[in-house]
């Protein structure tokens, strides 16, 4: 939620009154800055006591203003000083105003890609500098260089979200320094350079296939709970023996499990990528392994400690080897199970839900695994 006012100190000052009507009552004075880059006095009045005035005032600044460092007030107050700013000199201001905005894994993947990408190229580069024209040169050089790790190009899908990070920190600073534009607003996207990757996915005979090779019962039982329930990876890294019910013969999602965290963490526990909190039942299959698995603390599958994605995907990988299957990621399990289910005759709002995802993203996502039903409808009109 966009805040009206900023502040740079949250100090007041309290002043006592007398009133006709209700006594002794308390003022409370405080400074802000408005949108417009004025500073402004402040007043909330006629509290009871002083302690209900301070609760007021705390709700104020928490509900209403972002509080900022003097240099950003400083800039505010006189706009004429922000032809100087650049684009390392505010960066970590933005940050900042991110942290109640979006998720701690989100905020850590936009440092990444300013500190690799971004500030590289642009951080010593005065806001006022950053024209349509010299962002129009970036973004084409972008688009054309290979990934100096890998040596192949960018995915399209990367790039774009370099873009889109780009933008709306340009975006932040031209509301908060009213001569500085978001010229990269005037940058047309590129096309698409490359087709998008086919979807893949293995079919239940597949994944029966893959699974009666793994020998170790944890990882037999953890890559089963992927495959038939469809949830993402961290959410089933998450899972507690709370959040197994045997005996109801359902599975309850309402965390997942990040590494990307801004606190030198190992790692931290979210909520789920959706924000949803749901149950996802137990099909026999799935509910035989379970049975026969012994439950660990506090982590489900691997007990005082979380399963990492490197070692999950190194173990994967052997597996698929040993099986003789296509290899496919372990994301690719959720597609698995989707595709199982389409076949099947489930709707998208019935995948939807098993899955933990929101309806528009399941028909952006998988709409075109139903191709085949148009033609028995076509076929069936006559």
């Amino acid at each position: 939620m966009t805040k009206e006012f900023y502040v740079v100190s949250t100090s007041f000052n309290i002043q006592e009154r007398m009133t006709a009507t209700k006594g002794k009552v308390f003022d409370i004075y405080f400074r802000v800055i408005n949108k417009d880059g004025k500073e402004l006095q402040k007043k909330l009045s006629g509290f009871k006591t002083k302690a209900l005035a301070k609760t007021a005032h705390a709700n104020f600044i928490s509900e209403k203003c972002e509080v900022i460092k003097q240099e950003q007030k400083t800039a505010l107050l006189n706009p004429s000083a922000n032809n100087d700013l650049c684009v390392k000199d505010i960066v970590n201001q933005y940050f900042s105003s991110l942290h109640n905005q979006l998720k701690e894994a989100t905020i850590y993947e936009k440092q990444k890609i300013f500190n690799l990408i971004i500030l590289p190229s642009f951080g010593e580069t005065k806001l006022r500098d950053l024209t349509t024209e010299k962002l129009y040169l970036w973004q084409d050089k972008l688009w054309s260089q290979p990934n100096p790790k890998t040596g192949k190009p960018y995915s399209y899908k990367y790039l774009c979200k370099i873009r889109a990070y780009f933008s709306a920190f340009l975006s932040w600073c031209s509301v908060r320094y009213t001569d500085i534009n978001n010229n990269f607003a005037k940058v047309v996207k590129p096309k698409r350079r490359t087709p998008q990757t086919k979807m893949q996915f293995w079919t239940r005979e597949e994944f029966n296939q893959f699974i009666a090779v793994v020998d170790n019962p944890m990882y037999y039982a953890f890559f089963s709970t992927l495959f038939y329930t469809g949830r993402r990876k961290g959410e089933v890294i998450a899972l507690t023996p709370g959040d197994v019910d045997l005996q109801k013969q359902k599975i309850t999602f309402n965390k997942s499990i990040t590494r990307k965290t801004l606190n030198n963490s190992p790692y931290n526990i979210t909520s789920t990528k959706t924000e949803l909190v749901s149950s996802t039942p137990i099909c026999a299959s799935l509910l035989s392994v379970l049975q026969q698995f012994t439950a660990q603390q506090p982590f489900y599958f691997s007990g005082n400690q979380p399963l990492t994605d490197t070692t999950i995907r190194r173990v994967f990988n052997h597996y698929c080897e040993v099986a003789q299957v296509k290899q496919i990621r372990i994301h690719d399990l959720r597609h698995s199970f989707v595709s199982m289910c389409i076949h099947l005759g489930a709707t998208l709002p019935v995948v939807a839900d098993l899955i933990g995802d929101t309806l528009a993203q399941v028909t952006k996502t998988y709409a075109h695994m139903y191709e085949s039903d148009k033609r028995k409808i076509i076929d069936l009109i006559g």
